[in-house]
């Protein structure tokens, strides 16, 4: 674990750049990616698995759809419900966000002697196995 976290604090100055770059709170950005993670989800939900209440959620939300990230979409056989959907521009930050790590992390790995390169390799998909399981385990709960 201390490895991982050399690796990620690595990357922890550039991703609060951006951060401030987008003029995104974590708040903010802990609610698209999770709806990036799981899709499009109610209020309810979204606030559910951020662990805040929905009245807490509403202004995080009206942020987000004031910026351009987020949209709100009516249910169109329940009128009752409304989905939160991420925006084309939610697309770009997070493929910005992706490009921004990758070439640095490309760089190092470019280091590793391919002997090493093929057991990281084997090792990152391992443990991406093992995370996702737990996930599915957890939405299935």
């Amino acid at each position: 674990m201390m490895a991982f976290g050399r690796q990620q604090a690595a990357f922890s100055d550039d991703f609060l750049r951006f951060l401030m770059d987008v003029e995104l709170t974590m708040g903010q950005f802990r609610a698209l990616a999770t709806i990036r993670r799981w899709g499009r989800q109610s209020g309810r939900e979204l606030a559910r698995r951020l662990g805040v209440t929905p009245s807490t959620l509403v202004p995080l939300v009206d942020r987000l759809e004031e910026q351009g990230y987020l949209r709100r979409v009516p249910d169109h056989d329940d009128r009752r419900l409304t989905w939160l959907e991420l925006t084309p521009k939610a697309d770009r930050l997070f493929h910005r966000l992706r490009g921004m790590g990758a070439g640095r992390l490309a760089s190092a790995i470019s280091l590793l002697v391919p002997k090493d390169r093929a057991e990281l390799k084997r090792l990152l998909n391992r443990l991406a196995e093992h995370m996702e399981a737990a996930a599915a385990k957890e939405a299935t709960a």
